[in-house]
């Protein structure tokens, strides 16, 4: 819903392509459109201001409104094509109609509703919650802008360990690719990315695609990006959380894809860089957020469906790609080790699936360790060798193996790459 009130726009007007500048740029009289995110739907509004030419539609005035003229319109075409007499008779049923309807209700009744819809029915917001009642984990419409793996986890870990129900999350895809799972699990599915922002007014929202999406809506759009979403999102009465899960892209750039030029400022958003890690999908997941989880300027809604599925830590935003690659990245390393370290066990006689529970729970030892002490792995490394013992040994053969150094530039590969991403295509 936006900030004027009136219901979200319509399938056949939501994504229309508005006019553009000579240079490419978007006119600056109304938000950029643009066909990289986005088709531009047949039959789309014109703009503000313009006359309507023979056999383009009218804007929607806000839903009921509009359809109640278009059925008068509908039935005026029809009364034309019958006899005069029937047409008579029309004209007198109309007119008695009319003075009944003027006629005011008996004490104690209540008047009939213009539109046809209940108080009820257009405050709710289809999430269990009247319309401006505070988002929580329990109430909140949940959005993605992108269907990819790290999307599949994330929604995996909501519904079956944050208990957040299917029909309360919502998933775009441009390329419809991926839809069909989410749609499978009850989730609901669109093509639209404004969709997620207009006619299924969503409260968080999380940014899931390539950095490369946004840079090449910088490189179309002239003087400005052009909107991700096709046209810019519109203003909503609720407060709007987007969380970016983008690589590479500063926040600034990816609200200039997003939030209209003209009055950035009238949006009631809150927008932070986070990082999730697919073990999110388990409720075991590890996250990073911009600001400090317990802060004030982080709203509880944010803090309670992130924390849902991962562990919380603050990390500035300048430092969000580091550690993407590292704890983002970073898991897949480490199944790697883990695989390499069983393999050893099986080599030497162990079943494969007792070497692989052995691995891991070495690991987790380790890990737990670490965090229990607050020291340096070297030191507790050093404290589980023994002078001319295997443990010395097996090290020794690490080290000639350059192991650590693989390690490391496997996490320093995966930060330049997302740096590549965003630039390369």
């Amino acid at each position: 819903m936006s900030d004027d009130g009136s219901k979200p726009p319509s399938d056949a007007g939501a994504d229309a392509a508005p006019s553009s500048g000579a240079d490419g740029a978007p006119a600056s009289s109304g938000p950029a459109g643009g066909g990289a995110a986005e088709e531009a739907p047949v039959g789309a509004a014109p703009a503000s201001g313009t006359g309507a030419t023979p056999g383009d539609k009218q804007p929607s005035a806000g839903g009921a409104g509009a359809e109640e003229g278009a059925a008068g319109a509908s039935a005026g075409a029809a009364s034309e094509d019958q006899p005069a007499a029937s047409a008579t008779k029309s004209s007198a049923a109309a007119g008695d109609k009319k003075v009944k309807s003027s006629e005011k209700p008996k004490s104690g009744e209540k008047a009939p509703s213009r539109t046809g819809a209940s108080k009820s029915s257009v405050k709710s917001t289809g999430s269990g919650r009247k319309r401006g009642a505070g988002a929580t984990l329990e109430n909140a419409r949940i959005g993605f802008l992108g269907a990819g793996k790290l999307v599949e986890a994330i929604v995996k870990g909501l519904v079956q360990h944050a208990k957040v129900t299917p029909g309360r999350i919502y998933v775009s895809s441009k390329s419809g690719r991926s839809l069909d799972g989410f749609k499978q699990n009850g989730c609901v599915v669109t093509k639209r990315n404004y969709d997620l922002f207009a006619k299924l007014d969503c409260d968080v929202v999380f940014v899931a695609v390539h950095g490369h999406v946004i840079r090449e809506l910088f490189k179309l759009g002239g003087t400005r990006p052009v909107a991700l979403t096709t046209n810019y999102i519109p203003n909503q009465r609720h407060p709007l959380y987007l969380l970016s899960l983008v690589g590479g892209i500063p926040l600034t750039d990816l609200k200039q894809t997003l939030l209209n030029p003209d009055h950035p400022d009238k949006y009631k958003l809150e927008a932070h860089r986070v990082m999730l890690n697919a073990s999110v999908a388990y409720g075991l997941g590890l996250g990073a957020l911009d600001i400090e989880p317990d802060s004030k300027k982080c709203a509880t809604v944010v803090r309670d469906v992130l924390t849902s599925v991962a562990k919380l830590e603050y990390f500035p935003e300048t430092t969000m790609d580091a550690v993407c690659a590292l704890g983002g990245n970073g898991l897949a390393f480490v199944h790697y080790f883990i695989s390499a370290l069983s393999d050893g066990g099986f080599k030497m006689g162990m079943p494969k699936v007792v070497a692989v529970k052995m691995a891991t729970k070495t690991l987790q030892s380790a890990a737990a360790c670490l965090l229990e002490s607050g020291k340096h792995p070297s030191d507790l490394r050093d404290a589980c060798t023994s002078p001319s013992g295997p443990a010395i040994y097996g090290l020794h053969l690490l080290e000639s193996k350059d192991t650590a150094s693989g390690l490391a530039a496997a996490v320093e590969g995966a930060f330049k790459r997302v740096r590549e991403l965003v630039e390369s295509k």
